[in-house]
């Protein structure tokens, strides 16, 4: 049917359209915040804005923890986090006392950044201030407990098992944070250890001296003698053990697999060794599961393990004609006019996704997991503009999907012209099915997102934080880019800020056109879809691009 539409090749659709007008935000919500040197997820006391932190075991080069590496921030979209820099006696409890002190404290106005350090006081406390857009401020009290130097390698095993917090043990159900070090490396660590109400309360600290940033390093290899997980299999599948950012995850089960009760088929672990999860016992793998190993010696490592799948056809080994192979997830907007098709290189096999221009309008390129004009809109009448001002609009994006992948590894190479491109990845929740079909009580939610738009291919002349590395052209071209996914508010800066993802309102006044929009959710939401967009022209749902601008796709690869 779609080869009969079109004169027009709404290939148009490079799924963004830049927003100028909004209002400041004054969201300056903490929703996590982790620390590569912690042991486990902080204990979170929202109603008093505070946090506390066991910290692993201090190395023989340290006589003590002296400064920490932060591990992820996640504070509301467009809101930064600093350190404070006043000094003061007390910190409050109640709600309006906290907002008052927030207005009056003086901050660092750099913001903070994943893998930064800053210097942890004697006091072991440490104090900061989420902004808001509106420049509103919320301040949090951050508590570290330090466990003793061990002394001599003779009574390491005793003195770990008394000085050691037995943190790791009470939250050994829960996931815990490991290490990330930014976009100069792809060491990270996924923490779900997400803000939530708590009602316990302990007594307020006096600040002993004010924080200092220090500078980035690369995270600690893992200490020889810590207890460690060999081997592991789900359902029949062996894992991949990721020792950078402590995963485990098997990634290639099939398709829409229920991940929620999946057997723990394998485990080995190194020697005296026992984990809090049991062989033959089933777990909720899709969401992940924190497995604590516990040593002869007292100490513990945790991993964070989960299990998804890949998107069929997503190596694009397979066409019919100009389709990838299942053309019922991938799709493009060819008409007359084939700005997608098969590519070859010696063994490559992939997708040229190329910008157009037919009768005069720009046509770019594009392949997605969506339906292409499901509504069957007449050419003549897509071609009018005025009609349909942003083609996304005749496309219903997303496929049903259950997974929660922590990155997603695309193979490319790009020749803009002075073009850009866009890739991207939105996990959702819907309440409804397809877009088609949604009715106005229908919810859809963003649960998480990665995107990639440059001029580029090595990510130069734009920052794209959701990049964890791209890596030099291989012998046909291609590079490979890692994005990594960010569960609830995107991350500040992010691509999608200049996007109509959230926005409400339908361009088009056609009674057929497709609302495609989402509103922000937390991030733990069970995913339901998503959304894979690759465009050889980031403006092409506006008629905005570059002749000839291309983008080859290898492959795609969902890491978990």
């Amino acid at each position: 049917m779609k080869y009969l539409l079109g004169i027009l090749a709404f290939c148009i659709f490079a799924c963004t359209a830049d927003y100028d007008t909004f209002g400041t935000s004054d969201y300056r919500v903490l929703n996590d915040l982790s620390f590569r040197e912690q042991v486990s997820a902080p204990a979170v006391y929202s109603s008093e804005h505070r946090l506390e932190f066991d910290l692993q075991e201090i190395p023989d080069s340290l006589e003590t923890w002296d400064s920490l590496t932060i591990d992820d921030i996640d504070v509301s979209h467009f809101a930064t986090m600093h350190l404070v820099e006043s000094r003061f006696s007390e910190f409050p409890q109640d709600s309006l006392e906290l907002d008052s002190l927030a207005d009056s404290v003086a901050y660092a106005e750099k913001p903070l950044r994943e893998g930064e350090k800053i210097r942890l006081p004697a006091g072991h406390v440490i104090y900061m201030l989420v902004v808001s857009e509106s420049k509103k401020k919320s301040i949090w009290k951050l508590e570290f407990r330090v466990p003793e130097k061990v002394s001599s390698s003779s009574d390491e095993e005793s003195s770990s098992s008394e000085s050691v917090s037995s943190s790791s043990e009470k939250n050994s159900g829960e996931i815990s944070s490991s290490s990330f070090v930014g976009k100069s490396s792809a060491s990270e660590k996924s923490s779900s250890s997400k803000i939530s109400e708590n009602s316990s309360s302990s007594e307020a600290t006096p600040n002993s001296s004010s924080a200092e940033v220090l500078s980035s390093s690369s995270a600690e290899p893992l200490d020889e003698s810590a207890p460690q997980i060999l081997s592991l299999s789900i359902a029949g599948k062996k894992a991949e053990i990721d020792l950078e950012r402590f995963a485990i995850h098997v990634d290639s089960l099939e398709f829409r697999t229920d991940l929620s009760k999946l057997k723990l088929s394998e485990l080995t672990l190194s020697e005296g060794a026992m984990a809090n999860v049991k062989v033959g016992e089933s777990y909720d793998f899709g969401y992940g599961v924190a497995v604590t190993v516990t040593g002869k010696n007292g100490k513990t490592t945790t991993y964070q393990v989960k299990a998804g799948y890949q998107i069929p056809g997503s190596n694009f080994n397979i066409w019919k004609n100009s389709d990838v192979v299942p053309d019922t997830l991938w799709n493009n907007a060819n008409t007359i006019l084939t700005t997608t098709e098969k590519y070859t290189s010696g063994s490559m096999i992939g997708a040229k996704i190329t910008t157009g221009k037919v009768v005069g309008k720009v046509a770019s390129g594009s392949l997605y997991t969506a339906d292409f004009n499901p509504k069957e809109v007449a050419t003549l009448a897509m071609a009018d503009a005025s009609k349909w001002p942003d083609g996304n609009e005749l496309l219903d994006f997303g496929k049903p999907f259950g997974a929660r992948p922590e990155m997603m590894e695309v193979k490319f190479s790009y020749t803009g012209k002075g073009d850009s491109c866009e890739m991207y990845i939105l996990l959702e929740n819907r309440t409804g099915n397809k877009n088609i079909n949604r009715k106005a009580s229908d919810v859809n939610k963003l649960i998480a997102s990665a995107w990639y738009r440059s001029t580029t291919a090595d990510n130069s002349g734009r920052v794209n934080p959701d990049v964890v590395s791209i890596s030099p052209a291989d012998k046909n071209g291609m590079r490979t880019l890692l994005l990594k996914l960010h569960y609830g508010v995107p991350l500040s800066g992010s691509a999608i800020e200049k996007t109509a993802i959230f926005r409400t309102t339908l361009q088009s006044k056609e009674s057929v056109a497709i609302n495609n929009s989402l509103v922000q959710g937390t991030g733990e939401e069970p995913v339901t879809h998503v959304r894979i967009v690759f465009a050889s022209s980031a403006d092409g749902n506006h008629y905005k691009g570059v002749k000839d601008a291309t983008l080859i796709i290898d492959s795609v690869r969902l890491i978990y």
